[in-house]
């Protein structure tokens, strides 16, 4: 068991459970006390921003984990004016493909332009692999929703403009206090190379955003394919059952990233690799054992029978879960190891994958909210079949070594 503790895998996890556990119960909190579509509403917001947050910074925070660029105040302006054109653009996406009202829409401007300016942040002490510093910067959002939820519960309040404010500030906080830190801490030398290409910058880009977007892309649909009541359930089908490959899908990305990046040989990559594999695989099993349990008593007794999970919505949640994870493993060793035309391919096999959900989600919606789940995670494995064939050489042992080696 303290084999299991020291590694950084899984202390990343118990960070990212902690968070996904507030994550969770902000959710249901927000379920019960809200009507069903201000709830609806409110969780496509939060989709929204957080998918702008991840956007924002137009890979930025890739180059800056991968090379370590300084840490200074024209790296913060880099930031900045990426940051507000990729906000003021979300804004406009929310009043003109979902009928957003122009205050929600101000809010998801400065949550997208903030959250790409913390997520750069974030990024750097990850690069230092100042873990814990990192963790709680990035993960700060969803323990707000928790003062979110306690403040909307506290006050009675049935609309969606006040979590979604507090969320909002939330964002700003954190990506202050991440950049008074770094700039604090900046020696009057730059710490770390100041120059940077902008090609390298957008296929870190390209490779994350096609995830990213796979991330809320059942949000983004549900409101153009089913009704808008789908999306409440889904919201709570999130938070009781995608949290934990939430959780797993981070925090395999987190630790993994910068260990397998210093990792000089094939075996050792191998050994990381599988350790992380089998760890995880472990906690899936076990994880999607409890959940089945636990689903129809939290239902019950938390939601007082406001919504219901069938057996088969959460198992179409549980088989979408698997290939998150999946994903995460082949999207972690391609940003790691791989070379420029292979993490063009991967970009490539990744916006295939997007159109793929895309396609497979309007057909399954004809079968309802279990069959638009199972659509986009039909992307999911294709995504991660793609990078992993494409990756397997980096993992592949030279001729000289037996094939018995870890």
């Amino acid at each position: 068991m303290r084999r299991l503790w020291y590694s950084p895998t899984l202390r990343s996890m118990a960070v990212y459970a902690a968070s996904g556990a507030g994550f969770a119960g902000a959710n249901l909190v927000l379920a019960r006390v809200l009507p069903t579509a201000p709830y609806a509403l409110f969780t496509l917001v939060l989709a929204l921003g957080s998918l702008g947050a991840s956007l924002a910074p137009a890979g930025l925070d890739g180059v800056v984990n991968r090379r370590q660029l300084d840490a200074g105040p024209r790296l913060l302006r880099t930031v900045l004016r990426t940051a507000t054109p990729a906000g003021l653009l979300f804004g406009v996406i929310g009043v003109a493909a979902y009928d957003m009202s122009w205050p929600l829409a101000g809010l998801l401007f400065v949550s997208t332009a903030a959250g790409g300016v913390m997520m750069v942040a974030g990024a750097r002490f990850q690069s230092e692999q100042r873990y814990g510093v990192s963790l709680a910067l990035l993960q700060s959002p969803n323990l707000v929703l928790i003062l979110a939820a306690a403040a909307t519960a506290a006050g009675h309040v049935s609309q969606a403009w006040l979590p979604v404010l507090i969320s909002t500030i939330g964002y700003v906080a954190a990506a202050a206090w991440g950049w008074i830190v770094l700039l604090r801490e900046r020696p009057a030398e730059p710490r770390g190379v100041t120059t940077f290409q902008w090609g390298e910058a957008l296929a870190f880009a390209g490779l994350g955003a096609s995830g990213l977007l796979l991330i809320q892309l059942e949000r983004l649909l549900i409101p153009h394919a089913l009704p808008l009541a789908d999306l409440a359930l889904f919201g709570v089908l999130g938070a009781i059952v995608g949290s934990l490959f939430r959780v797993l899908q981070m925090g395999v990305g987190f630790s993994l990233l910068p260990r397998l990046r210093a990792a000089r040989t094939v075996p050792e990559r191998r050994r990381l690799v599988g350790h992380e594999g089998r760890l995880v695989g472990a906690i899936v099993l076990c994880g999607a054992a409890l959940i089945w349990l636990l689903t129809p008593l939290v239902e019950r007794w938390f939601l007082a029978g406001k919504y219901h999970l069938a057996g088969g919505l959460v198992l179409a949640a549980i088989v979408s879960g698997i290939g998150k994870i999946a994903n995460a493993f082949t999207k972690t060793i391609a940003a790691a190891l791989a070379e420029p035309r292979e993490l063009s391919l991967v970009n490539l096999s990744g916006w295939v994958s997007v159109a793929t959900s895309v396609a497979g989600a309007l057909v399954g919606a004809r079968w309802g909210l279990q069959g638009l789940i199972y659509g986009v995670a039909l992307g999911w494995f294709l995504r991660a079949a793609f990078a992993g064939v494409l990756m397997a050489r980096h993992l592949r042992l030279p001729a000289t070594i037996p094939v018995t080696s870890p």
